[in-house]
């Protein structure tokens, strides 16, 4: 992206466009908008070079005064995607169905929507109007946690999925310890949390899961993950989940790690060494023990290893 924002610069020097070259290219990158991989960025770059060397581009520069106006433009153009993108990976700039949870535990339902204020690219604030119409701005230092529906797409409806819920939590970020809303992916004594900063967008493919027949488990892109005779977790959210480079992972609520694919080795003793059906599934499976296959391997995990 960097490499990015610096050919774009040279592109307009002449033209004295630079500012608003550097602050799209920021733009698409905290949206997750990597023109390198996803053909929707890509053609909003493109044609933002195309309009610059015209006169339009100039007399539209004039309107353009801040930040706030340039991220409105790309979240308009962005909205479709947004609605259809993988699960755990979108904001949500229009108001969708979801709670609260308040600090005393009780939970309100309404809708939200995620106000523009990240911190190491997690959402800090959300919007919410409850069922009565009322609406409030939470901050993440002020409630433990929200959740939304994802709303379905085409793809979705025909299949009969049914809607699902994604949780967010409140906690201090990586780096700076600042509390925001991370988007707990799973639950347990393995609880795994979206690196948004990691996240693969475009809907292209980072990795395929094989088809897995376990002792206590099974996986196939038919069928999606079936633990027992009752538990089943879709396909499409498992795809969903494994289009990330690295994760944040707790173990039995210690502090976080981050998760990927060159720590991968290194961390794979301490999260699942210590539950013997999970190394009946290894023997059975040794693909398993690949980061592709973390997701997967983590859920079962929760579920088996009391």
């Amino acid at each position: 992206m960097i490499g990015l924002r610096v050919a774009c610069l040279k592109k307009q020097k002449k033209a004295g466009r630079g500012n608003f070259c550097s602050q799209l290219g920021y733009l698409l990158m905290l949206l997750n908008l990597n023109p390198s991989q996803n053909k929707t960025a890509n053609y909003i770059m493109q044609k933002y070079l195309i309009l610059n060397q015209s006169e339009e581009k100039a007399n539209m520069c004039k309107y353009i005064k801040n930040l706030k106006l340039i991220t409105m433009i790309i979240g308009v153009i962005w909205m479709p995607i947004t609605l259809s993108a993988q699960y755990g990976s979108s904001p949500t700039f229009v108001l969708v169905d979801g709670y609260v949870i308040l600090s005393n535990g009780d939970t309100l339902n309404g809708q939200l929507k995620w106000k523009l204020k990240y911190v190491e690219n997690n959402p800090v604030e959300i919007k919410f109007v409850s069922e009565n119409g009322a609406t409030k701005v939470f901050n993440a230092s002020e409630i433990p946690g929200f959740g939304n529906y994802i709303r379905p797409t085409k793809e979705d409806f025909d299949t009969q999925l049914e809607l699902q819920r994604e949780d967010y939590v409140s906690m201090p970020s990586f780096k700076k310890g600042i509390p925001v809303f991370y988007n707990r992916l799973l639950d347990g004594r393995i609880k795994i949390y979206l690196n948004r900063s990691s996240l693969q967008s475009g809907g292209d493919k980072i990795v395929e899961i094989s088809k897995f027949d376990g002792i206590s488990f099974g996986f196939s892109r038919d069928e999606g993950l079936t633990i027992g005779p009752t538990y089943r977790t879709s396909y499409k959210i498992i795809d969903g989940r494994v289009r990330n480079s690295s994760y944040f992972v707790s173990k039995d609520n210690e502090a976080l790690i981050k998760v990927e694919k060159d720590n991968f080795d290194t961390v794979f003793t301490s999260l699942f060494e210590d539950c013997p059906e999970i190394q009946l599934e290894l023997e059975k499976n040794p693909e398993l023990r690949k980061f592709k296959n973390f997701m997967l391997l983590a859920e079962v995990y929760n579920h088996i290893c009391k």
